[in-house]
């Protein structure tokens, strides 16, 4: 795997990250999501989660988030700063299946595996490749100390562009099409029925050209990405920048 090198494995308290409760019966939630959100949430089980996406009606994305079925609940766990865009664009759709939307107060701990590692039953799949997985946990019972707590934040973020995740900040909301940041590969279901967004996006998938995407660079210093636009953040580990940079295909090349 490309960059597999810079992968640190360890578990994270995830202080950033708020978990949403969809409350209602199992198929509600299910119905809701699947008319709203990019993935496909028939595929979720007890262990395996999703990354997705809400965009608007002109396929631009305006949240990113992971989708989890802990203990009989529909959770949303999403970026703090990025809630509120999420229940705003939700909350107006609840009533009609008959779902209430609550916030818990528990830890999300993430984890980066090592692929020979078995993953234990209390964790969701979110990514995967031949060399590592990521997982979330919803810590219930503080078993999460601080001690266990071996990966930093950063990594925990570089692991992911690694694994070709490139996910919008709240600054990027409505900016930006899946296409243009690579989520149609990991974030968009082209399988499953309608979506917010949905027409426009599959009409960039079959019939568009793309002429800008979004690659992870990995550099010495900023001036390296300077011709690019950096989505989200960059982040260093040691004297390595790892940053998710968008721009005309044929600069990559140069």
């Amino acid at each position: 795997m490309l960059n597999s090198e810079f992968i640190k494995y360890g578990a994270v308290n995830l202080e950033d990250i708020t978990a949403i409760h969809l409350n209602g019966d199992f198929d509600s939630v299910l119905n809701l999501l699947q008319g709203q959100v990019t993935s496909d949430c028939t595929l979720i089980n007890d262990q395996l989660g999703q990354i997705s996406s809400l965009c608007n009606e002109k396929g631009f994305i305006l949240c990113n988030f992971e989708i989890i079925f802990d203990q009989n609940k529909w959770l949303i766990i999403i970026e703090n700063t990025q809630k509120d865009i999420f229940l705003n664009e939700i909350t107006k759709f609840l009533p009609f299946y008959k779902i209430s939307a609550e916030i818990l107060n528990n830890k999300v701990i993430g984890f980066t595996r090592n692929k020979e590692q078995e993953m234990p039953p209390n964790e969701h799949l979110i990514l995967n490749s031949d060399i590592a997985y990521l997982t979330l946990s919803i810590d219930k019972n503080n078993q999460y100390q601080e001690s266990s707590h071996t990966l930093s934040k950063e990594n925990w973020a570089i692991n992911r562009k690694i694994l070709g995740d490139h996910q919008i900040e709240l600054q990027e909301t409505g900016k930006y099409r899946p296409h243009e940041l690579g989520q149609n590969n990991t974030r968009v279901s082209f399988n499953k029925g309608c979506f917010k967004g949905q027409e426009i996006i599959a009409r960039m998938e079959y019939l568009g050209k793309l002429k800008k995407e979004t690659r992870l660079i990995i550099h010495s210093n900023q001036k390296e990405v300077s011709e690019f636009i950096i989505i989200g953040q960059s982040y260093q580990d040691q004297e390595t920048i790892f940053s998710s940079c968008f721009g005309k295909i044929d600069s990559f090349s140069k």
